[in-house]
């Protein structure tokens, strides 16, 4: 370890780690908004990094003859989003709500597996894979913010002596 390392805080380092957990938890939304544009504008791609049910919702929604049944798909692929984007928001100020997050993407890794059990996709474990990550960084993000409630805050002066 170098010398500098030796004086970075463990609250620096739980800062950071928690703030890359939220940082994904956006780029999972983002990826998710952006597979359902160009799910709508039929471009035959998607990102693996992204939710599964606000995707499929669509999908089915797009499906449907049903004007009731395509209205309320849409709106689960709405408010799935939307929920996500509540608890990364959210997340900023209390890490309960990345607590949130991880119930639903579990949730949504659920629906991935019967979606892909049903369909007999075998590619589906690449997507089980980004899952997996997005998982892996959602508990990091919990255990970092609970880690910050028990952290002391740090002085001006253990900052200066930081730089």
């Amino acid at each position: 370890m170098t010398p500098l390392e030796n004086k970075v805080s463990p609250r620096k380092i739980a800062e950071q780690k928690y703030k890359s957990a939220r940082n994904n938890l956006l780029l999972m939304i983002g990826f998710t908004v952006i597979n359902i544009v160009l799910l709508v504008l039929d471009a035959g791609v998607m990102f693996l990094f992204s939710a599964t049910i606000p995707y499929y919702a669509t999908l089915f929604g797009m499906m449907v003859d049903s004007a009731a049944a395509m209205t309320v798909l849409f709106l689960v692929a709405a408010f799935s989003i939307i929920a996500y984007l509540v608890c990364w928001i959210f997340s900023k100020k209390h890490f309960g709500w990345m607590i949130g997050a991880l119930v639903l993407f579990v949730i949504d890794t659920v629906a991935m597996g019967w979606i892909a059990l049903m369909a007999l996709d075998i590619s589906a474990i690449i997507d089980v894979a980004f899952h997996a990550w997005v998982i892996v960084y959602l508990v990091v993000g919990i255990s970092n913010g609970s880690k910050l409630r028990t952290l002391p805050e740090e002085s001006e002066q253990e900052v200066i002596e930081d730089l």
